[in-house]
């Protein structure tokens, strides 16, 4: 086994990496992640690169969820276009599909990192948590937002009447209907999500996905009710008001457009190529 360490600085800390050659494969460690990876498909100085933004992500997202990890997270680094995923890890370690973008598109770490840190049973908790997250700490350029913000694609929603209700979202498979369906259920979780970490804060959104684990049911009508006071119907109000509140910028008129012609994945795969 062969094994080299090196400290390199960003942005003012340091992460230790640490490389180890194993039986079919290399391992990069870091603080937060082990990235386990072919040296036939990704060379060394590709995954320490990739791996020093995605400490810098990572550290920033324990801050916030107020998260503390003993042992770094299993990434498995993938080639080719596959869906990024912590499922068959059980939320213990992800696949993680390529670490350049591929047409435009980068690799969801943050999403993925936030369903080990903080997970749910309730769909629009789990996947609006990670789609926030990626917000915040990662990158727009990924699924579901593809290079647009939340707000951006809540107001053109709005525009071409494409809201759909929690409750309904909730009960939902997001993997049928049209391919616009699946992008537009995560944003309408992740701002929704977003707007009760801005009301009640990061530690008590925690507490309710953490109730969630522990107690049924979990529709989100119950969860409003015993962790924040609220109905859902009031909450769902507040929020969709405050999304009426911002304004509509070009990015957003064109995403409606888009929508109500039904040509959405052709309109993000033009912004994702153009330069």
């Amino acid at each position: 086994m062969k094994t080299l360490r090196r400290c390199a600085g960003i942005l003012g800390w340091a992460v230790s990496l640490l490389w180890v050659s194993v039986s079919g494969g290399e391992e990069l460690v870091s603080g937060c992640y082990r990235f386990i990876y072919d040296p036939m498909e990704f060379s060394q100085w590709e995954v320490e690169e990739f791996s020093r933004e995605a400490e810098e992500r990572c550290e920033k997202l324990k801050l916030f969820l107020h998260v503390a990890t003993k042992e770094p997270i299993d990434v498995y680094v993938r080639s080719g276009q596959g869906v990024s995923t912590t499922v068959p890890h059980k939320n213990k370690a992800m696949d993680l599909f390529f670490l350049k973008p591929i047409r435009g598109v980068e690799a969801p770490i943050v999403h993925e990192t936030a369903h080990i840190f903080l997970d749910s049973p309730n769909p629009v908790l789990r996947e609006g948590l990670a789609t926030a997250m990626e917000e915040r700490f990662g990158t727009l350029w990924t699924h579901p937002t593809y290079g647009l913000s939340l707000v951006e694609w809540m107001k053109g929603l709005e525009c071409a009447e494409k809201i759909v209700g929690l409750a309904q979202l909730e009960k939902t498979d997001w993997r049928e209907g049209a391919w616009e369906a699946n992008p537009i259920a995560y944003v309408l979780s992740g701002s929704f999500v977003a707007f009760l970490l801005e009301r009640y804060g990061p530690e008590e959104v925690g507490k309710a996905l953490k109730w969630t684990q522990r107690f049924r049911p979990t529709n989100l009508e119950r969860v409003c009710e015993v962790r924040f006071n609220r109905p859902l119907k009031d909450l769902e109000r507040e929020w969709l008001e405050t999304m009426k509140s911002e304004p509509m910028n070009p990015s957003a008129r064109e995403l409606c457009q888009a929508l109500k012609a039904g040509k959405v994945r052709e309109f993000l795969q033009k912004r994702l190529t153009t330069p």
